[in-house]
């Protein structure tokens, strides 16, 4: 039974909106957990080890005890509502990140205080870089033998490029670490240990750690003095600094994004977690920190025009707006997650849908906590609320008042990497699976499914192996589909080597009238897109705007069919820039068909090369074996970029083709008596050899 929090907190100005993300394993379950005891939501601390996590509730979480799906909650810590999101650590769940950064105002960075900067932590501090979020940082597990809090922080600067400055240190090291020293305040903080940390012992800084305290307060007011000018002439004039103009200057260098404040502690120990919602409450932006949110006017964009530009005060009384960023899919109907920029959505509210262009009903509203929900009848700009009734809402589109139309820009996914057959046991069930299949492509964006064009054979594809292994035991165990499934296989692409022009000419009798139309294509190689993309150009004295749908449609259906290698299109813009028709001859039918024989001339003439997913991996494992991995290595067109020795481990940083990565984790083990790990995240696509490209030639 949660103990209930009191509802006193209210003003936009009071809330914070934090992720908690890191590389697998740095413990950010176990930080949100104890947030959750200390702020009285949970009467018991959940552990991630013993499957009993709030945080962790889908079955495949607490049986591996990994975060698969980003999970919310809410929270009051004195006089402050923080809504909180846990999100995943493993690379094959990035989106989860992705699209969380997208919507939070702030995040807590967690590091292992032996591992320090691991692959994933370079991955979500990007992320998090991309969307301008925020962040402090928490170097957790210190009571570990081989922990190094100062290492750990250089690690932060050197390997993250971020102005990481202690605002405490820790008293004591590995099986020794007893607390921090609250820099500001000069003060030691320990952690009760009969009361599970709750009780929180201020006293004077141990004698022989003064020295070391003085040193790195001064480095704090110096990074400090960067944001507020009259602390810096007080501290060149020798003056002891005021705490709270020092916290006040933090605040600013922190909401800029120019300083990253770093804490100490031990979740699992229960020390240094009460500080940590301090910091959350001193440093991180509330909403209307951030002023506005920007947009464009959405359907001025669709009839050709240059959209307007939109903005949005983070007010509650500006027109409401809001961004979905997350959809699950509940045997009651979809539960899409909404961060709410402005305005108040009230249930039973009409919405309009900038991307499909209609509107829908907010029916319910929820606060979630985990997989429990508490039923609200209305939220104001600044939270993140789940809203049932929006059937035709999902990841990434903007819902807003009808009469104050906007678009949000939405967040960006990787592409997929790993595909693999799926297949009922039972042929009645195929229609219930394609069903189910629809749903889980519908909560996660990188998830997708596909019913090959020439053999029917059911495809699915994802980020990872655990990713579609998850998936696919998700079908058995809760949508009750029992399917078999192939062998995981690299998701190739291909790409154009070089510009190129076609021209396609539709001029057929079908019926009893001729059927007209002429298009020309251009295409290009877009190195730079994640995603194709298709552009139309024709002016309308050339083809009547009633026929320009019908060409934008029929150039993506080209774009996503596969070129001659009969994969998909990656890395291409394709433009529409002339056409022709004849009076009274011309039909949406006949465009179609020139468009995709302009494009197909087009492709001919453009060149074709296979592309393959590649991986930027990190192992570590000990010094001796180090020589028999680093020869397997060098047979899988691995490229090394860096090899470290740390705390007796090498470290192998480096780029691999995932083909060449499939299964390595068992190679590993067995190449390390099971001592050796390898985290691995999608890097980019490049040329495959010509040796592998000869595969695909038909």
């Amino acid at each position: 039974m949660a103990r209930q929090p009191s509802r006193n907190v209210g003003e936009i100005r009071d809330i914070r909106n934090i992720g908690i993300i890191a590389h697998i394993d740095a413990g950010k379950t176990t930080v949100s957990e104890r947030m959750l005891f200390y702020s009285h939501k949970e009467h018991r601390i959940g552990e991630v080890h013993e499957g009993t996590a709030t945080l962790d509730w889908m079955k495949e979480e607490r049986e591996r005890g990994i975060t698969i799906t980003a999970a919310a909650t809410t929270i009051e810590w004195k006089d402050h509502r923080v809504n909180i999101i846990d999100t995943p650590g493993h690379v094959d769940f990035t989106s989860e990140v992705e699209r969380s950064l997208r919507v939070l105002d702030g995040a807590i960075g967690i590091f292992c205080g032996t591992g320090g900067v691991e692959a994933q932590s370079e991955t979500v501090w990007r992320q998090a870089n991309r969307y301008g979020v925020p962040r402090i940082a928490f170097v957790n597990k210190l009571d570990r033998v081989g922990s190094d809090f100062f290492r750990v922080v250089d690690a932060i600067r050197d390997k993250l490029g971020s102005n990481a400055v202690p605002t405490q240190i820790p008293i004591g090291s590995e099986k020794g670490f007893d607390g921090v020293v609250d820099l500001l305040e000069r003060k030691a903080v320990r952690f009760d240990r009969e009361s599970l940390g709750e009780k929180v012992v201020l006293g004077e800084v141990p004698p022989e750690l003064r020295g070391l305290v003085e040193t790195w307060r001064e480095v704090l007011v110096e990074a400090a003095t960067e944001f507020d000018d009259s602390l810096l002439e007080a501290y060149l004039d020798g003056e002891d600094v005021d705490v709270d103009r020092l916290r006040a200057a933090i605040r600013v260098g922190t909401i800029a994004g120019r300083l990253t404040p770093v804490l100490a502690g031990s979740a699992l120990r229960n020390r240094g977690i009460q500080p940590l919602l301090d910091a959350v409450c001193q440093y991180l932006p509330a909403p209307q920190d951030l002023v506005s949110v920007q947009g464009v006017h959405p359907h001025l964009g669709r009839k050709g025009k240059e959209p307007r530009e939109e903005a949005r005060r983070l007010t509650v009384e500006e027109p409401f707006c809001g961004l979905a960023f997350k959809t699950f899919a509940d045997q009651h109907g979809d539960l899409v997650y909404v961060r709410v920029y402005s305005g108040v959505l009230e249930a039973g509210k009409q919405v309009f849908n900038s991307r499909t262009g209609k509107k829908e009903r907010a029916a319910k509203l929820y606060l979630m906590h985990a997989d429990s929900r508490e039923k609200l009848e209305r939220v104001e700009a600044g939270n993140i609320v789940a809203v049932v009734g929006l059937r035709q809402t999902s990841t990434g589109d903007t819902i807003s008042d009808p009469a104050h139309q906007i678009a949000l820009e939405p967040p960006v996914f990787p592409e997929r990497v790993v595909a693999m057959a799926i297949e009922p046991r039972a042929i009645a069930d195929r229609d219930k699976l394609i069903e189910c299949l629809g749903r889980l492509a519908r909560e996660d964006p990188t998830f997708a499914w596909r019913e090959d064009a020439d053999t029917g054979q059911l495809v699915i594809s994802g980020m990872g192996e655990l990713h579609l292994e998850i998936a696919r035991n998700r079908l058995e165990q809760e949508f009750r589909v029992d399917a078999t499934v192939g062998k995981p296989r690299v998701a190739y692409r291909q790409t154009i080597l070089s510009r190129s022009r076609g021209e396609g000419v539709f001029d057929r009798r079908l019926g009893e009238r001729t059927q007209y139309a002429r298009v020309v294509v251009e295409i290009e190689p877009a190195t730079g897109l994640q995603k194709p993309e298709v552009v139309n150009e024709i002016r309308k004295d050339r083809v009547p705007l009633e026929f320009h749908p019908a060409i934008t449609e029929s150039l993506w259906s080209s774009v996503e069919s596969g070129g001659d290698f009969g994969l998909p299109l990656m890395q291409i813009r394709a433009r529409a820039v002339d056409g022709g028709v004849r009076q009274g001859d011309s039909s949406p039918v006949a465009f179609a068909a020139a468009s995709a024989a302009a494009f197909e001339k087009a492709l001919e003439g453009a060149g074709s090369v296979v592309l393959e997913p590649v991986m930027r991996f990190e192992i570590q494992l000990p010094e001796e074996y180090y020589g028999g991995v680093s020869n397997d290595l060098n047979q899988r067109r691995t490229q090394i970029e860096a090899v470290d020795l740390a705390q007796g481990l090498r470290v192998i940083r480096g780029l691999v083709p995932l083909a060449e990565a499939f299964g390595y984790s068992s190679q590993l083990r067995s190449l390390s008596q099971g001592r050796g790990t390898i985290s691995l995240e999608p890097q980019s696509y490049a040329p495959v050899p010509e040796e592998v490209a000869a595969r695909f030639r038909i």
